[in-house]
């Protein structure tokens, strides 16, 4: 896409004419007392989110005037603009130009992935012009570069939409590094998995959980990235970047998808005295470990308590005190609060600069490419004739020890003791190769007990 100027392609048959950016057009006096900013925003995709910060924005524009912004949605950059769209008529181009070099006064990049988005939000920051995304694949991968470049050209590049959008919380922790330096980081941050997980916990299968998510609007019919866990291990580089660490390739992290589960495992975990949470997790200790799929979360932790759509996220300090932060998960409409709450706070001075980041250099070799030390919910059988003291025999001999083993429709299920994943991958590739059905997932906290 050039961002040459051209003429743009007018939507719907729109034959409007948006002024240029200038200095003077940007304030306009309604009486004596009440003067307040115009502030022409453009977008970087027009799908459900950019059409819900539209329709928001129209919504809630008495809200918007008394914070003194009188906010104006007047361009859109679309793949298609044929296509039908149900929110306020913009005008709509395939020329990126005719947003970013449209004087418009802040952008709105809602594309999603890490190309063309990179280029275009690259190209608005370096001309000076503020932009607000929701984009956690475009922050994990190029988040520290783009708010260099907003720095250099003092102007913002603001992302609090882009994890946890319905809890908005990432520009407080910009602000706050010593909260945001956090040793451990532990949350579920992907409301469709958990939603899935707690219907499963129910006695759904996975496939007809997935139907009730996407049925009820809380999945895409491509859910890949969620079931995978690549969006919550997006949102965890995110969360290390503000908290001093390099970028992190979340193909490193180590994961497991949704998949491997059968509701027996959430029955089990029950009886174990847990829950089966999708959890993204993250320690500076023993070199960086990482973890994102499904763990087993004892009943005593907040996190067990995360149910349906909602969101929860965990920060321990290095002194051991812990921040929770906890909500819905994001929709469109949620999301969009975020994103004009981001738009307010760069035009009145709240967001005046580029989300704080500092790389602190004893965390540049962390790896976060194995998950960590300690317990191991377990589950094993799939047709094959185990004895539990063969089972409790076998991990013990590797290294492994069963605090607690049980029979679950036929499987045997247990918590070890805690564990270096070596040997836990020793011991489940053994049972394996016997044509034994197993899995091996963390124990939050530890100690699987």
């Amino acid at each position: 896409m050039s961002l040459q100027s051209v003429e743009c392609e007018i939507g719907a048959g729109e034959t409007n004419k948006w002024p240029a950016r200038s200095e003077t057009s940007r304030f306009e006096s309604r009486s004596a007392n009440d003067l307040r900013r115009v502030v022409r925003v453009g977008f970087l995709g027009y799908g459900r989110v950019g059409q819900a910060v539209a329709a928001v924005a129209e919504k809630r524009r008495g809200r918007l005037l008394a914070a003194n912004l009188d906010l104006r949605c007047v361009d859109a950059l679309v793949r298609n603009p044929r296509k039908v769209r149900t929110g306020p008529r913009v005008r709509l181009s395939t020329d990126a130009a005719c947003v970013v070099g449209s004087g418009v006064d802040v952008i709105v990049e809602v594309l999603g992935g890490l190309d063309p988005a990179r280029h275009l939000v690259e190209a608005a920051l370096d001309a000076g012009i503020p932009v607000v995304s929701a984009n956690k694949t475009l922050v994990a991968a190029a988040g520290a570069e783009l708010r260099a470049l907003a720095s250099r050209r003092r102007t913002a590049f603001a992302f609090d939409a882009a994890v946890l959008a319905g809890v908005p919380f990432l520009g407080s922790l910009s602000r706050r590094p010593l909260v945001a330096e956090a040793d451990e980081i532990a949350g579920v941050l992907n409301g469709t998995s958990n939603f899935i997980l707690s219907e499963m916990a129910h006695g759904a299968s996975f496939e007809s959980a997935l139907t009730a998510a996407i049925d009820r609007g809380y999945a895409e019919p491509d859910s890949s990235a969620d079931i995978s866990g690549l969006d919550a291990a997006q949102k965890l580089s995110v969360l290390l970047q503000l908290g001093g660490c390099p970028a992190v390739p979340t193909a490193d992290v180590p994961s497991a998808a949704l998949t491997i589960l059968d509701p027996r495992d959430l029955t089990a975990a029950r009886r174990l005295g847990g829950a089966i949470k999708p959890i993204a997790f993250a320690s500076v200790h023993g070199g960086g470990r990482a973890w994102v799929g499904p763990a087993f979360v004892p009943e005593d932790d907040p996190l067990s308590r995360i149910n349906g759509v909602e969101n929860g996220l965990r920060l321990t300090g290095v002194n051991g005190h812990a921040v929770m932060f906890a909500g819905p998960g994001a929709g469109p409409e949620v999301t969009a609060v975020t994103i004009l709450d981001d738009i307010v706070e760069i035009f009145t001075g709240g967001l005046s600069a580029s989300f704080a980041h500092t790389d602190r250099p004893d965390r540049a070799a962390l790896r976060f490419d194995e998950p960590p030390d300690g317990g191991w919910f377990v589950r094993t059988g799939g047709g094959i004739d185990l004895q539990p003291a063969h089972v409790a025999e076998f991990f013990a001999a590797r290294g492994v020890p069963f605090l607690h083993l049980v029979s679950e429709h036929g499987d045997l299920v247990g918590l070890t003791t805690p564990a270096a994943w070596p040997a836990v991958q020793e011991a489940t590739e053994a049972l394996r190769a016997i044509g034994a059905h197993t899995i091996a997932i963390p124990v939050l906290g530890g100690q699987g007990e």
